[in-house]
């Protein structure tokens, strides 16, 4: 059953760059950003409350806990949107699968996952293919794609740090729905904090948004794509369903 959610998954990530695409460029970066945090948040909560027993048995502990992923999966997000906003999804699509390489590493460091042969030449071919890559949209001396290409790397490495983390909090909590809970409640606090510090609550307007129905459409996505990321890793080892979703890049090539 894992490799099911794991393949939708992949299915579900390897649309949601070529979505965003589409709406990335004529609006605020930030504002995509929090406002796509915020709506996968609640409903991650809503989740929680719905389908766990959360509630009964909240501590205040275990969202202190679940802070770092919360934080760094944001800083991801947001690189990830940077990405595609000022590269094309074909020039950052191989890049952002270096993720794979970091998660795992720490998978096989940490967790102690095993590594197949497949694994082995996967990661390799990742690593080959972002460096020749990354030299020759360097070569171009286009700005606008050498950000593009900086924030993609940034992803690898959030990402990548996230989807380790994401399978450690699983084994801790065993249940995704608890994790997303918890995880979906830290993130609008920390959203609204960040407003309330910078006084900048107009990022959080989506009337302002354009092509909005691009940009819910990557939002259900996204939320698609990590709920049955994070199920699959009930199963799944960490470092076998980071490859295994490496097959996006195939359909952000197509699209």
């Amino acid at each position: 059953m894992w490799l099911y959610l794991c393949l939708t998954s992949a299915i579900f990530s390897g649309f949601t760059s070529v979505v965003m695409k589409k709406c990335s460029k004529n609006n605020n970066s930030i504002s995509l950003a929090l406002i796509g945090m915020i709506i996968s948040d609640i409903a991650y909560v809503i989740l929680g409350v719905l389908m766990t027993n959360v509630i009964s048995s909240f501590n205040i502990i275990n969202l202190i806990k679940i802070a770092p992923l919360t934080i760094i999966q944001a800083l991801g997000y947001i690189s990830g949107i940077l990405a595609v906003k000022y590269a094309s999804v074909s020039t950052v699509a191989p890049i952002r699968k270096g993720n794979t390489v970091v998660t795992l590493v720490l998978g096989i460091l940490i967790l102690k996952d095993s590594l197949s042969i497949l694994q082995l030449i996967l990661s390799i071919i990742l690593i080959i293919l972002t460096i020749l890559l990354a030299r020759g949209e360097d070569s171009k001396k286009n700005q606008s794609r050498t950000k593009g290409i900086i924030a993609a790397y940034s992803f690898v490495l959030f990402n990548g740090i996230a989807g380790f983390l994401n399978k450690l909090y699983i084994n801790i909590f065993h249940d995704p729905l608890i994790v997303v809970f918890y995880y979906g409640l830290m993130g609008i606090i920390l959203i609204f904090l960040y407003c309330a510090f910078t006084n900048n609550w107009r990022n959080l307007n989506i009337y302002k948004i354009n092509f909005k129905e691009y940009f819910l459409l990557h939002s259900l996505l996204d939320l698609g794509a990590n709920l049955c990321q994070r199920f699959s890793l009930i199963e799944g080892q960490v470092s076998t369903v980071s490859v295994i979703r490496t097959s996006t890049i195939k359909i952000s090539f197509i699209n």
